[in-house]
């Protein structure tokens, strides 16, 4: 089984950071209705800045959402009944970066194994991905459209995604995902 896993708010802590940079700008924090930045409502200025920190190095310094996340997926990557692949839509500029931080975490990763690549569902249908674990709506829908098994993490910080709730299997976590598919214990 060839499984894909989405970075930012699957197996990073993005919400997290995304907030820190609201309340630093003295805007209340609400969660994001919209996968743009532009559409949840804050002043241009505080947009902005989100747009910044997403697109800058700063990203690779969000945290993990759950310390075990790196033994779990430590052993489905050794598994030799898995493949498992990091699917990202960050900028394919920083790569390198992007290695260490799953390295930093913990996270075995080699480099054919990180997929970046704008639109995911390109890398998702390229490499055969048979499950993908994501938070954001396009992928989740690109993935239901092509007939590729997909789980959908969706937090109470993850609103943009809300809507396809029902439509889809998800969870909050992708620890409690990654146990009810069976993957680990």
């Amino acid at each position: 089984m060839r499984i894909a896993l989405d970075l930012d708010n699957t197996v990073f802590n993005a919400a997290e950071e995304y907030r820190a940079v609201i309340e630093s700008m003295h805007c209340k924090y609400v969660p994001p209705v919209s996968y743009d930045v532009y559409k949840n409502g804050y002043p241009v200025a505080v947009a902005d800045a989100l747009r910044k920190w997403l697109d800058s190095d700063d990203i690779y310094k969000t945290r993990i959402f759950d310390t075990k996340i790196p033994l779990a997926l430590n052993a489905i990557y050794q598994n030799p009944n898995y493949e498992l692949f990091f699917v990202t839509e960050r900028l394919f500029k920083n790569h390198a970066q992007t290695l260490e931080q799953l390295a930093h975490a913990g996270i075995m990763c080699d480099d054919s194994r990180l997929i970046h690549r704008i639109p995911k569902i390109d890398a998702l249908k390229e490499h055969k991905i048979d499950l993908c674990f994501d938070d954001a709506p396009h992928v989740v829908s690109d993935c239901i459209v092509n007939n590729i098994d997909v789980v959908m993490i969706s937090t109470d910080d993850t609103a943009y995604n809300h809507h396809l709730r029902g439509r889809v299997e998800h969870y909050p976590t992708l620890m409690l995902a990654l146990q009810k598919r069976g993957l680990i214990k």
